[in-house]
């Protein structure tokens, strides 16, 4: 299991600074992303946590990313530029993570990230989310600006976008405009795992090239 966690009350600290760098009281705060303001304040003193949906709402709300967010409290160490001559260590260039370094937060909502790269992707995240059996479909959906493609590893995965569901087997995959409303879960007996790139982005907004 990977050993590189990201504490609730790291993330906390920084949703705090992150308000008050864009002047936004906790009850404002709690308004645009549609929770209680005790709940915001319990997640910025590190005892509470937020759900999927309302942690993009925050990232958005606060105009920081999500690796700004849920980076561990101790980065990769820096990842060291490829020698003019070429790349002598993978690893240390910042090209492959170890399983045990990939950083891992539990969201309230119940589903496990962990990060697959190094060190934050801008505009984009690299995942692998585990979700725990037994689970009933959220209350809440997701939306956020952006494009997500998903392949499932392990299990069985209920899915719903816009409206409609399907249940992904495994090697199945999914891709969709983030904006639609959607959410995830696991109605099966067996833990699911899997793979999501999400471009945090407008999906009318080229990527950039070179």
């Amino acid at each position: 299991m990977p050993d590189l966690d990201t504490p609730w009350d790291l993330v906390g600290h920084r949703v705090r600074a992150a308000r008050t760098t864009a002047g936004l009281t906790v009850r404002e705060l709690a308004r645009r992303i549609g929770v209680s303001a005790s709940h915001v304040s319990q997640v910025e003193r590190g005892l509470g946590a937020f759900s999927v949906p309302a942690l993009y709402s925050v990232a958005s709300e606060l105009g920081v990313s999500m690796n700004d967010l849920l980076a561990p409290s101790v980065e990769a160490e820096a990842v060291v530029a490829p020698r003019a001559e070429g790349v002598t260590d993978l690893v240390a260039a910042g090209i492959v993570q170890r399983v045990a370094d990939h950083p891992t937060i539990k969201l309230s909502s119940g589903p496990q990230w962990s990060r697959l790269t190094a060190v934050g992707e801008s505009d984009a995240e690299f995942l692998e989310v585990v979700y725990a059996p037994h689970t009933r479909s959220p209350v809440e959906h997701i939306h956020h600006l952006g494009r997500e493609y998903g392949v499932v590893i392990a299990g069985a995965l209920n899915v719903e976008v816009d409206g409609a569901s399907a249940v992904l087997e495994v090697g199945d995959s999914i891709v969709f405009d983030s904006q639609l409303p959607h959410r995830f879960w696991n109605e099966g007996d067996v833990e699911v795992r899997a793979v999501w790139f999400v471009r945090d982005r407008d999906a009318h907004d080229p990527l950039p090239h070179g």
